[in-house]
Order: C-alpha cells, then structure tokens, then sequence
C-alpha cells in the first residue's frame, strides 16, 4: 500500500463487540453495510504451530476514539484469509494530479 487511504465497504457485525487485538471472526458475511478507512498494515505473534505471524489490515472507524484501540480495528489478512468480512470487496482510493495552466 502506498501513501494514500483506501475507503473499504465492510461487514461490520463483528465490529460491534471489538475491544482490540487482531480480529479474525470464524464466520463473517461479506455483505457490506458500513464504510471505513483502510490505512494500514501489520502483524502480529499468531499460534506457532499453525502460522508464524497473524497479518492484519488497520482500519480507522467513525465511531469515535473511545471504541475499539482509540478509534481503530485490526482484521485479519493474507495468504489463509481471503476477503474476510467483505474488506477485499470493494475499495476506493482518491489521487490528486497537479496540473498548471500556462496562460
């Protein structure tokens, strides 16, 4: 990912309970019903015997800073996730192009 944010569509009924960590529900739809911004990634330790690290997507939410780790939410990614939660479903970026006008 570069500089730019990434608006993403996401399932957000997991979302609702979040309190922090790297969240991987077991099963979660992929119909979107919430927007929010995608603007990182991570990993973290994960279980030794299944997988080295557990990486994950940051998302910045609008439901303030007293939600979840201070307005953010880590889900799982990568090669043993696909889509989870819809988040692959739909993004959107924005690129500002600088052009001058000779007069």
């Amino acid at each position: 990912m570069h500089t730019s944010l990434r608006a993403v569509g996401i399932n957000a009924v997991f979302m609702q309970t979040y309190i922090g960590g790297v969240s991987c529900p077991y099963i979660c739809g992929r119909h979107l019903d919430h927007g929010v911004l995608l603007v990182g990634y991570g990993s973290a330790g994960y279980a030794p015997l299944r997988f080295k690290e557990k990486p994950y997507w940051i998302i910045k939410n609008s439901w303030g800073e007293n939600w979840g780790e201070s307005g953010y939410y880590k889900i799982c990614r990568g090669p043993h996730v696909k889509n989870k939660c819809g988040v692959d479903s739909m993004v959107s970026t924005v690129t500002a192009i600088h052009t001058s006008k000779k007069e």
